[in-house]
């Protein structure tokens, strides 16, 4: 086994329980391990954790338990079907499009699986998980027998750590370019080959059941919209008409495949969709200086913080987009603020927002405050994976 000793005083945040170790935390190695595996002690010499090592990274190791036993196929496959289980008991019906494990949240460090009908798209961020492949994967074949399998690596910590950059397909025929699922009875397309991610938001899935049940007689502005989840789940629960905006031709056209699937017609005289590919500033602008309104407005751009030194510009950025919309939006319209940037607070997001109302103009109530679903399961002892935040706010 190979052994990380822990330099005095460096042990701290190992003790409570936090699943990563910094390099800056070890005095010293010793040992070897041909599987990845690595044990973490403190400077007497006890006991600490048992984890993968990720030795070109900043963070060399993620702590799978942080009791004395051994990381072997027993102990994983239980990980495993725990977090299948769990989901289990929170998906909710007519949903085939779901995470199935959450990293850190299902205490797998490193590793994401989401579920797109008959496809599981999973990302393996390190090298430690990646040589723990061995380990997690058969539970999941075993779990969803005929399933295709692929592990999307195009991730800036495996480019970090100089792993493998391509696509692998780990079970099944070929490699998926697309699947297809279902969510609360809607019907949709995740782009698994180029898409975002791992092809699909799944983590704004109760946001979008939120959309839906409140859309009935309002128009919806969709800023970034992507893949027009938001737009089909409004007209899905009633609204007038749906506008989608993204500076990506290919999201819009999958936006309108996403409409089509559902029976939501795209063009023609009984459509109510309209896509426009534009940058979301501009085209925000443009709508203010034209005098527009619009009862529901959702803003999720991508993360525009994604290390510390870009919090300052994240911010400016967060509050520009919702002021703008706040201008926009009708006399009790409605607006849902989001963030998936991790460095980005909650209470700082929430202070962001009000500012843009402030400069709006717009008195503002905050009706609720939201994250991910209960599929996005997060550690108490690693609260870094708790980045999605959802306000919904009433003008």
């Amino acid at each position: 086994m190979r052994t990380l000793h822990l330099a005095k005083g460096r042990d701290a945040s190992t003790r409570r329980r936090h699943p990563w170790l910094f390099s800056g935390a070890v005095a010293r190695e010793e040992g070897v391990s041909p599987d990845g595996a690595v044990e973490a002690r403190d400077a007497a010499g006890a006991f600490l954790a048992r984890g993968f090592a990720s030795p070109a990274s900043a963070i060399v190791a993620r702590f799978w338990t942080f009791e004395d036993r051994t990381l072997d196929a027993e102990f994983v496959r239980a990980r495993v079907q725990s977090a299948i289980d769990l989901r289990r008991r929170v998906v909710p019906p007519e949903t085939d499009g779901y995470r199935v494990v959450n990293a850190e949240g299902d205490f797998l460090p490193g590793l994401v699986v989401d579920r797109f009908g008959g496809v599981l798209v999973v990302q393996a961020s390190t090298e430690g998980t990646d040589r723990a492949r061995p380990l997690w994967l058969p539970p999941l074949l075993e779990a969803f027998p005929g399933a295709a399998v692929v592990q999307k690596n195009s991730l800036p910590s495996r480019k970090a750590e100089g792993l493998p950059q391509g696509d692998e397909l780990l079970a099944g025929d070929a490699l998926p370019e697309r699947a297809a699922f279902l969510e609360r009875g809607l019907s949709f397309v995740a782009e698994v080959s180029a898409g975002q991610k791992t092809g699909f938001f799944l983590d704004q899935r109760e946001n979008r059941h939120v959309v839906r049940s409140l859309a009935a007689g309002r128009s919806l502005l969709n800023l970034f919209s992507y893949s027009g989840a938001f737009g089909v789940a409004a007209l899905a629960g009633g609204a007038t008409r749906v506008a989608h905006v993204d500076v990506s031709g290919a999201a819009l056209e999958l936006a309108r495949e996403n409409h089509r699937r559902n029976g939501q017609p795209v063009g023609g005289a009984d459509s109510r969709v309209e896509t426009r590919e534009a940058d979301v500033f501009d085209d925000l602008r443009a709508r203010v200086q034209a005098g527009e309104s619009w009862d529901f407005i959702v803003t999720d751009p991508p993360a525009f913080a994604k290390r510390k030194a870009d919090v300052d510009k994240a911010c400016r950025g967060y509050k520009d987009i919702n002021r703008l919309a706040f201008q926009l939006l009708a006399p009790g319209g409605l607006l849902l603020a989001c963030s998936c940037s991790g460095r980005i607070s909650p209470d700082l997001f929430q202070k962001v927002i009000f500012a843009a109302a402030l400069d709006a103009r717009r008195p503002a109530r905050l009706l609720e405050r939201r994250g991910a679903g209960l599929d996005h399961p997060v550690s108490i002892d690693c609260p870094e994976g708790d980045y999605l935040k959802a306000f919904l706010l009433s003008v």
